[in-house]
C-alpha cells in the first residue's frame, strides 16, 4: 500500500482508498497446507507453505506481486490467458521486485532450499534462473520470444511467459533506473 501511496500517488488497490483484506493460513480444498498466495478481487489469500513454499505471507515481494494483480485487475483489466496474462504476471513480478527492492528476485524468501537451481521463484534479471532449459518445474522462463511457451498449459503460459517482459523490464530499468522505469511501468 505504502509504495503505490508514495510512489505513484495510488491509494489501495482500486485507487479509491479501500481496505485491503490478506488472509493467512490458507489451506487447499483438502484442508492441506497451501503452497500459493492468490488474488482474487476480494482478498489477498496466503498459504502455508508446502514441500515447496515456507509460509507466502512472510515476503515482501509476494505480497506486492499479488496485490499488483489487484492493480491491474482495477486499471488494464488484462485477460488472464495467454500473452496479456503474462504481461498481467510481468507487472505483478516488476512491482513485486519494485517493492521489495534489494534484488531482482521474486519469492526468495519463501523458497525452500534446492527447490530451485536459482534459489527464487523467478528472477527479473535472469528468467532462466539457472534451470536447465524448458524445466519449467525447477523455475525457468522464456528470456526472449524465440524461446516463448506456446501450450495451453497455465492458461497458456502466463506465469511460464512473464519472463519475457520481466527481462525486458530489467534492461530498461538498468539503462534508464528504477526510479524512472517504475513510473514508466505505472
Amino acid at each position: 500500500y505504502d509504495y503505490f501511496k508514495e510512489v505513484h500517488g495510488r491509494n489501495s488497490i482500486t485507487g479509491t482508498g479501500q481496505t485491503i483484506v490478506s488472509i493467512v493460513n490458507v489451506t487447499d480444498e483438502n484442508n492441506r497446507s497451501m503452497g500459493n498466495a492468490f488474488y482474487n478481487s476480494l482478498a489477498i489469500w496466503y498459504g502455508n507453505g508446502d514441500d515447496t513454499f515456507f509460509p507466502l505471507g512472510r515476503a515482501l515481494d509476494v505480497a506486492g506481486h499479488e496485490l499488483t494483480h489487484g492493480v491491474v485487475e482495477n486499471t488494464a483489466n488484462l485477460i488472464y490467458q495467454n500473452q496479456s496474462g503474462a504481461m498481467n504476471e510481468s507487472f505483478a513480478d516488476i512491482f513485486g521486485a519494485m517493492i521489495d527492492n534489494n534484488d531482482w528476485l521474486i519469492g526468495e524468501d519463501v523458497v525452500k532450499p534446492g527447490v530451485f537451481p536459482g534459489n527464487a521463484l523467478r528472477n527479473i534479471k535472469d528468467p532462466h534462473n539457472n534451470a536447465n532449459t524448458g524445466d519449467y518445474g525447477r523455475g525457468w522462463q522464456p528470456k526472449h520470444m524465440n524461446e516463448r511457451y506456446t501450450g495451453s498449459e497455465d492458461n497458456g503460459g502466463v506465469h511460464l511467459n512473464s519472463g519475457i517482459p520481466n527481462y525486458a523490464y530489467y534492461l530498461f530499468a538498468t539503462e534508464i533506473g528504477t526510479d524512472k522505469a517504475e513510473k514508466v511501468y505505472y
